[in-house]
C-alpha cells in the first residue's frame, strides 16, 4: 500500500539531498529550461520569504525502477545514480535553479543580475 506525506523540509536539507545525490531526477523529467526572468523572480520571492510553490518527490525502491540522472551542473561520476533515494517529480525547476544558485560558480548569479561574491 502506497502511502503519502505531506512534510515541511528545510529547503537547505533538499539542496544538500541533491548536492549528495540522494535526491535525483527521473530520465523522464524534461531538461533545465528557466530563463533569467524566471531565476531572479524565484531568487526575489525566497528573499523575500514568499511562497515558492510544493516539491513533490517519489521515494526510490519500490515496483516502478526509472533510470536516473542528476539535476543539472552536478558531476554524474561524483552523483552516481546508486545513491538516488528519492526522485523529483514536481518542482524540478525551482531546485535546479536553486542548486545553480548555491553550486553553479556565480554563472546563475550573473543571470540574475546579481554579484558572485
Amino acid at each position: 500500500m502506497s502511502t503519502f506525506d505531506s512534510t515541511k523540509t528545510r529547503l537547505a536539507d533538499l539542496l544538500k539531498g541533491i548536492e549528495v545525490g540522494e535526491i535525483q531526477l527521473p530520465d523522464f523529467q524534461r531538461g533545465w529550461v528557466w530563463d533569467d526572468e524566471h531565476i531572479r523572480s524565484l531568487l526575489t520571492s525566497i528573499a523575500r520569504a514568499f511562497p515558492v510553490g510544493a516539491v513533490m518527490l517519489l521515494e526510490t525502491g519500490g515496483e516502478a525502477r526509472f533510470k536516473v540522472r542528476p539535476v543539472e551542473g552536478l558531476d554524474p561520476v561524483t552523483v552516481p545514480p546508486e545513491n538516488a533515494e528519492q526522485l523529483i517529480l514536481d518542482g524540478q525547476q525551482r531546485l535546479t535553479s536553486l542548486t545553480q544558485v548555491v553550486n553553479g560558480g556565480g554563472k546563475v548569479w550573473r543571470l540574475a543580475g546579481l554579484e558572485w561574491r
